[in-house]
């Protein structure tokens, strides 16, 4: 009966723990898949931005005769996406189909209809995306360069006329010290006012000598627009012919660019499930790294524990020692003892009640002659001072006669 539900508790514990490891390992799917569609979603959501950016510029742009016709067909029409179907079909587990089995009848009752880009498509609206962006960032380069050569002109322009400034100041500071009479200490004006008559001269010489320069460069750019006014009438510009070789040429770069781009988004992809991988290997190596130190912990306590306990073993095992000492020499002194005998017991209670009583009567003797020592002191003492009065007297007398 023992052996029976011994046995009937073991395999319902096992059952328990077969349990318990599923449900682990239903969690640890779950979470797998949970992350694998978060990074679906970041991934759609960013296809999405871009393809909304294309719609948008698509609508803002008028519509012609080639951008007017349908762009997608009805084949293109699908259900589910990729990751939903993968949702659906991966797993293994009870909780994963049943949750496999609740979705594909909640996506029976509802219709999706949905509409796929093929693969074509998307890297068509791609290509599109990162032309408008390269020419936007060409035309934003060509605009900062135009600004920053119009604000380095700026700039070099507004040193010239510091430099100015500052050379007119000294000069002018030199004029005014020049023109303080040393007898007065008053400033001279006719100097001062022929500086300035001088400077205004110079500065409308400058002038004109600019709006001839000016002129100049007007004339100058008249007659290159009258050349090449001629040279367009004449014949000698471009034609539909090298036109149309550019379009071929700047066709065949597209087709080029186009077959970068895809080697490009598929080596990112490529990346991006490297990187992936890698985090998490990275992840598990910081897992395994953390059990690693708790399990160096646990050793190193444990070995504390195994130290501390043979040390103990080494402690009791002396004090058994000791003890036995004590006890085999107790046991010996129990075996050797010796019984006296009554009569032998009675000669020393005899003794032992004389002894007592001659100590009373010595100690009797000890307390009379206490006294009689206390007595002797005493008369001792008085003597002294019957002594030392009789000296102290004697010596007063002799004083007195010796005076």
């Amino acid at each position: 009966m023992a052996e029976a539900r011994s046995s009937f508790s073991g395999s319902s514990s096992a059952e328990h723990f077969g349990a318990a490891a599923n449900d682990d390992a239903d969690d640890i799917e779950l979470q797998q898949r949970l992350e694998k569609l978060e990074r679906e979603i970041v991934d759609l959501t960013f296809e999405n931005n871009i393809f909304e950016i294309n719609l948008e510029r698509k609508k803002s742009e008028p519509i012609t005769a080639a951008s007017a016709a349908p762009a997608f067909n009805a084949s293109q029409a699908t259900t589910p996406t990729s990751s939903s179907q993968d949702l659906t079909t991966a797993g293994g587990t009870s909780r994963s189909d049943r949750f496999a089995r609740k979705r594909s009848k909640s996506r029976s009752t509802q219709g999706d209809f949905r509409i796929q880009l093929s693969l074509e498509q998307k890297i068509e609206i791609i290509t599109t995306e990162y032309e408008q962006m390269k020419n936007e960032k060409s035309r934003r380069e060509t605009t900062n360069e135009k600004k920053m050569d119009q604000l380095e002109s700026d700039a070099e322009w507004i040193d010239i006329e510091i430099k100015d400034f500052d050379a007119a100041i000294a000069e002018f500071n030199k004029i005014r010290e020049s023109s303080i009479d040393k007898r007065t200490q008053k400033i001279v004006g006719e100097k001062i006012d022929r500086y300035f008559v001088e400077r205004i001269k110079a500065r409308e010489s400058l002038i004109n000598k600019l709006r001839d320069r000016s002129s100049g460069l007007k004339r100058q750019i008249v007659r290159l627009e009258t050349q090449l006014r001629q040279k367009e009438e004449m014949g000698e510009t471009l034609h539909e012919v090298d036109f149309n070789q550019l379009k071929i040429e700047n066709k065949q770069y597209l087709d080029k660019i186009d077959e970068k781009n895809v080697e490009l988004i598929l080596l990112k992809r490529q990346v991006g499930k490297a990187t992936q991988s890698l985090n998490r290997f990275k992840d598990d190596l910081n897992r395994q790294i953390k059990d690693l130190l708790d399990i160096e912990q646990r050793i190193g306590k444990q070995n504390n524990l195994h130290g501390r306990a043979e040390q103990e073993m080494i402690d009791a095992n002396q004090e058994q020692s000791r003890a036995a000492k004590i006890h085999n020499h107790l046991a010996e002194q129990t075996e050797e003892y010796e019984v006296p005998e009554v009569l032998d017991y009675v000669k020393k209670k005899a003794l032992l009640y004389n002894l007592e009583r001659d100590c009373e009567v010595w100690e009797r003797k000890v307390e009379i002659a206490a006294m009689a020592l206390q007595q002797s002191k005493q008369q001792w003492q008085a003597l002294q001072r019957n002594a030392q009065y009789e000296n102290n007297s004697a010596n007063w007398s002799n004083e007195l006669q010796a005076r």
